[in-house]
């Protein structure tokens, strides 16, 4: 061998091992995904996904819309995926069932992480879509921004569906032109957290977008298994339209804007969609008005988004089959600019998809605010404004006695640390830092400084404790 060539092949093999070594090795402990799955078990091994994963198909076509999305994402995620025949090993397997699977209707998915790969299974493709949407979430925030070379996943077995099959936002870009791009952006989150419908207010002479921009738009939509319904004035589109995106006006259910007037015209035996006026309206302020931007007069927080039931315990389940799902809606009379419209759209809308993709015994509010902190990250590093939450202190007064009563404070954004005087004095991060319930005479002036991300959150709250 000579010397040039030798020479040659040590550069191509130092090459080869600075490629292998280039990127972070990361490792995930715990699952953190929204809506929260039906049922989710963690086990103590672990899978390595590789920079380079494998994927193998099975009872869809490899260039069906779901599987280009899905190798696009990875790529997406700083991956290099390959598509390999079913018959060789693979490091993500995705399968549909040769015999519907009852289980998961036909947006559910089983999804398992063991030692050799991650297969995900589903009756229909856009169960394989979310279920890869709950892949997704298992990978690190970053993953998007910062090159892996190795993803350690920790074994687990996700078999999840929804609880109702209409799960909508309605977005009025009459107001706000947005333009197409900004709305796909906005397809791109809804569709992450399991909501299939859009109805999109539409200016009412249309001259805001071409057709072929709707057309677009559509297709866009439906790949990420998310259905467009144009609305005009609050009306519907004409018939020339509709067929557009694809819909069909008699087969669209009446939506409900009231819990009451909902649950009765479900008693009366129609096909609804739950839009209660004071959880689902996203238009309204999402956090003390002091330091919020202009938004509609209310206040919707994200607890009240999430306590929000469809169906309260007690429904008669034949009016409970009425019950179609439910519809987020968001006016922009009162905001000027997209970034304003995102920042009202999240994170509430993961606690609308929440309410409806999640089973009413599987939801806890404590378990989702601190999925929601994860989310966060997530939103962030892809450039998305959102609301951190609202960090009005909420008190719980126990009597102990006819003078004293114990005191616990909470916000509604976990990891706030909150600092408090009772001597009528301003409270700063030098005052008392509240660490649990304390007791406090009744007739107690308390101020509250929140702070949150080493950062003082709002101003001063005050309270007399009675």
């Amino acid at each position: 061998m000579t010397t040039t060539r030798r020479i040659g092949l040590l550069l191509l093999l130092a090459a080869a091992l600075a490629a292998a070594s280039c990127g972070r090795k990361g490792s995930v402990r715990e699952l953190s995904i929204v809506p929260e799955p039906l049922f989710e078990v963690q086990r103590e091994g672990s899978f390595t996904l590789r920079s380079s994963p494998r994927v193998s198909v099975v009872g869809v076509g490899q260039n069906s819309a779901t599987v280009r999305y899905i190798m696009q994402s990875l790529r997406h995620s700083k991956m290099r995926p390959r598509l390999v025949p079913a018959s060789r090993s693979s490091d993500i397997a995705l399968a549909l069932y040769d015999t519907v699977n009852p289980e998961l209707a036909d947006e559910g998915y089983l999804l398992e992480v063991r030692s050799g790969g991650v297969t995900l299974r589903a009756n229909t493709e856009r169960g394989l879509f979310y279920g890869f949407q709950s892949l997704l979430q298992m990978l690190p925030p970053d993953v998007t921004v910062t090159s892996y070379s190795a993803i350690s996943l920790p074994e687990c077995t996700v078999l999840d569906r929804p609880r109702f099959g209409w799960r909508g936002l309605q977005l009025d870009a009459s107001h706000l032109a947005f333009s197409t791009k900004t709305i796909k952006r906005w397809v791109d989150v809804a569709s992450a957290y399991k909501m299939n419908r859009l109805w999109l207010n539409l200016p009412s002479a249309d001259a805001a977008y071409s057709e072929a921009e709707l057309q677009s738009l559509a297709a866009y939509a439906a790949e990420r298994h998310v259905g467009v319904v144009p609305m005009l004035c609050d009306s519907l589109a004409d018939s020339a339209m509709l067929a557009l995106f694809g819909c069909d006006a008699a087969s669209l259910p009446q939506v409900c804007l009231t819990q009451r007037g909902g649950l009765d015209s479900a008693r009366a035996g129609m096909r609804v969609v739950m839009s209660p006026a004071g959880c689902f309206d996203l238009a309204v302020y999402q956090a003390d008005p002091r330091y919020q931007p202009g938004a509609e007069p209310g206040l919707t927080t994200l607890h009240t988004t999430y306590s929000y039931e469809p169906a309260p315990l007690g429904t008669n389940s034949h009016v409970e089959a009425n019950i179609l799902g439910g519809l987020c809606r968001m006016s922009t009379a009162r905001m000027d600019s997209d970034r304003q419209a995102e920042y009202m759209l999240l994170p509430r809308m993961l606690a609308v998809g929440e309410c409806l993709w999640s089973g009413r015994d599987n939801k806890d509010w404590t378990r989702f605010r601190r999925r929601v902190e994860d989310q966060k990250d997530r939103l962030g590093v892809k450039g998305y404004t959102y609301c951190e939450g609202s960090f009005t202190p909420s008190f719980t007064a126990r009597r102990v006695d006819d003078h004293v009563a114990n005191v616990a404070i909470t916000t509604e954004v976990p990891n706030t640390y909150i600092f408090y005087t009772t001597d009528l004095s301003t409270p700063t991060r030098r005052s008392a830092i509240y660490m649990g319930p304390i007791n406090l005479s009744r007739g107690t002036h308390i101020k509250i400084l929140p702070v949150y991300k080493d950062q003082e959150r709002d101003s001063v709250y005050e309270y007399v404790i009675k």
